[in-house]
Parts: C-alpha cells; structure tokens; sequence
C-alpha cells in the first residue's frame, strides 16, 4: 500500500514539472515573457503606430521571393505606396536584385534574421548570429543596415530584446490584423480580414513568399483589392520607420505642456 502511495505521489510531481515546463515555453512562445519585462524592454516593441492618424504599415515578412516579390512590388509601384519588407538573410544573395529594387523604389528592409529560426528555443549566440548576418547581407546591397527587426512565430526571449537593444534596433510586431496569407485561405478571406481589422496605425502582417506556387499569389491578388479601397478610404501608407516617426513625434508633443 505504501508503495503505491508513494507511486502516486512521483507520478503527480512529475506531472507537475512537465505542466510547469510546458507552460513555460507557451508563455515565451506567445508572448507572455513580452509583458513580463515590459519594463526593461517596452521601449523596443513597436506594435501599432499613432492611432490618432489614418496611417498604415504594409509588411511582408519571409522574402525575398524569386517569383511573388517582383509582383508585389508591382503592385505597390502601380499605386506608389510604400511597404517594409522583412527578409531572411539566406535569401538575400540569391536575389540581391530584388533587394536592391526594394531598396530604390523607396521600401524598407528589415530583418527576419538569417534562417527563420524561433529566438525562444535558441540562445544568446545563435541570434546574434542570425541577427548579425542578416544586417550584413542586406547592407552588403543596399549600403545601409535595417533599422528593424521581426521575430519569426512572434516569438520573443530575453536575449534577442538584449541583441536588438545592442544594436540600437526596433522590434516589430503587428497590430490587429493577421490575415495567415501564408496558409492561401482564398482572397476573398484575406480582404476581409484585413479590412475588418484595420485602424488607425495598423500595422499589416503579410508575406511575400508562399509554398503553394501559383502564377500569382493570393497575397497579390488580395494587394490589388485591399490597397485601392484603403486609399480611398483616407488611408495612407507608410514604411515602419516612418510609422515609428509618427508614433515618437505625436509621443513627444503629449509631453509638452500647455
């Protein structure tokens, strides 16, 4: 009987290391460990821009793509607006061309870092690394290093916000909208998740690569249904950093006093 007991009672305590554990990592994964250090690293995530003006940050994160990159650019030259584009480091010197046209016609580049790795299950060295070597391959084109940077899943750890502090970087997130493009859910979904979702300062999660390889994207067909129709609504684009100009500029007249 005793050994039974005793039996039970190694089995719940290890029950509750793995629940421990689990939770744990789902917290990092998903955020929490964000909100836990708000106040070391707040100053660094940008998840929204300045809700008081109708500006919004079209972003597409795992480029370049050989194939769905020069379309979205197409689009995008066809309504002259601005987007940032978050890109894998490996990517970038198989298509320098692309990133150097990015770069002419007036985007931002940010960085993605090098492999898509997820920072929470990697250490301090690795994403620096990764980090590192993405700032290098897109300076390496465009002669200059990204101001920003995106964690692949959103995920967020201690040691990338301390790389990211080093480096005098931002971190973006996004904000209200995540239309899961990548998934090809059907245009139509892809509008209307966006367009339910928009508000002032939006910050707009798409990408511009995708594993189903069609002719064109639903990202693209979606792109020339969404941004005429925000434009017409009053809305205008805007690279994250200028976003990010906004947000500091309207920031500092709040501090001013009457």
């Amino acid at each position: 009987m005793r050994k039974t007991i005793y039996a039970l009672i190694l089995g719940v305590i290890v029950l509750i290391g793995i629940s421990i554990r689990n939770i744990s990592n789902k917290d990092i994964e998903t955020g929490m460990f964000e909100k836990s250090s708000k106040l070391d690293y707040e100053d660094l995530i940008i998840k929204c821009g300045n809700t008081n003006e109708k500006l919004l940050a079209l972003t597409f994160d795992d480029g370049p793509d050989e194939d769905f990159t020069p379309q979205i650019l197409d689009v995008l030259k066809k309504y002259d607006v601005k987007a940032t584009f978050y890109v894998i480091g490996e990517k970038v010197q198989y298509n320098k061309k692309i990133i150097k046209r990015e770069f002419e016609e007036g985007h931002e580049i940010g960085n993605h870092t090098y492999t898509h790795i997820n920072v929470s299950k990697n250490g301090y060295n690795k994403i620096k690394k990764e980090i590192g070597d993405t700032q290098s391959a897109v300076n390496s084109v465009t002669g200059i290093y990204p101001k920003t940077f995106r964690p692949p899943y959103r995920a967020i750890s201690k040691d990338m916000c301390e790389i990211i502090k080093e480096k005098d970087m931002s971190i973006v997130l996004w904000s209200y909208v995540d239309a899961r493009d990548w998934e090809s859910p059907g245009v139509s979904s892809i509008v209307k998740s966006i367009e339910s979702g928009i508000q002032n300062g939006c910050i707009i999660l798409l990408h511009d690569y995708n594993k189903v390889r069609n002719p064109k994207s639903q990202t693209i067909e979606a792109l020339d249904i969404i941004i005429p129709d925000l434009l017409e609504k009053g809305y205008k684009f805007v690279t994250i950093s200028e976003l990010i100009e906004h947000l500091e500029k309207n920031t500092n007249n709040e501090k001013i006093p009457n």
